[in-house]
């Protein structure tokens, strides 16, 4: 197979509430879950691209039933999902992954917002049932980043001398309507975490203004009929 050429997907990924993008590090009794920073970047705050890859692919594969027991990605290695991402199975990899998800950093005038307000800190409790009340002692609170804060997006695609580079769009298309109607980060039932794109350019062209009707009209038929590659 031949590497025919690079296409980029860009984005304004705003948030339409706080986000919270944890270190994995355990805090103090007490103590608030801090968030992802940059050493580099003055200890800003930004998003990973492993995690935004892994959201993307994983409710793609629960839109389609692509998850293999007991909860692991698709493994097939054949399906478009595992074309786009890679195969969950070294031993099923025939072909690499066409989608390259970059680290997503605040904008210029978002950077500037933190600066000045900094971060915000959500309480949360665990609720004694039966009295429902708060447990004592039962307090983690989150450190998150606020509401209307905005982070830029980019994906680069390899297209192959075979695939479809619209139905390369259209799946990344899918990909990020099911992501606004779920929630990025942790605390997503909470109330964290709840997104939306904005300013997407596809090849360095604008998504028609109507993308998110275009992909509730296909989201039945996209696993069988828009294929990224001709067989």
């Amino acid at each position: 197979m031949k590497l025919k050429e690079y296409v980029l997907l860009e984005a304004v990924m705003r948030l339409k509430s706080g986000l919270h993008i944890g270190t994995g590090e355990k805090p103090g009794r007490g103590e608030p879950l801090f968030v992802m920073k940059s050493i580099l970047k003055s200890n800003m705050p930004y998003v990973p691209g492993s995690s935004l890859k892994g959201k993307m692919r994983s409710l793609l594969e629960v839109t389609y039933g692509k998850i293999t027991p007991p909860g692991s990605p698709c493994g097939c290695g054949k399906c478009q999902i595992c074309l786009l991402f890679g195969s969950g199975n070294s031993n099923t990899t025939f072909e690499p992954s066409r989608l390259i998800f970059r680290d997503s950093n605040l904008t210029p005038e978002s950077s500037k917002m933190i600066e000045k307000l900094g971060l915000e800190t959500k309480p949360g409790v665990s609720i004694d049932r039966q009295t429902g009340k708060a447990k004592g002692g039962a307090l983690f609170p989150a450190e998150r980043v606020p509401e209307n804060a905005e982070f830029n997006f980019e994906v680069s695609c390899r297209i192959f001398e075979n695939d479809d580079k619209d139905k390369v769009k259209e799946w990344l298309a899918m990909g990020l309507f099911l992501m606004e109607q779920d929630a990025l980060g942790g605390g997503g039932t909470r109330g964290s975490g709840y997104i939306e794109f904005n300013a997407i350019k596809f090849d360095s062209k604008d998504f028609d203004k109507d993308w998110r009707d275009s992909c509730k009209k296909i989201k039945n038929e996209l696993l069988d009929r828009h294929q990224i590659k001709s067989k």
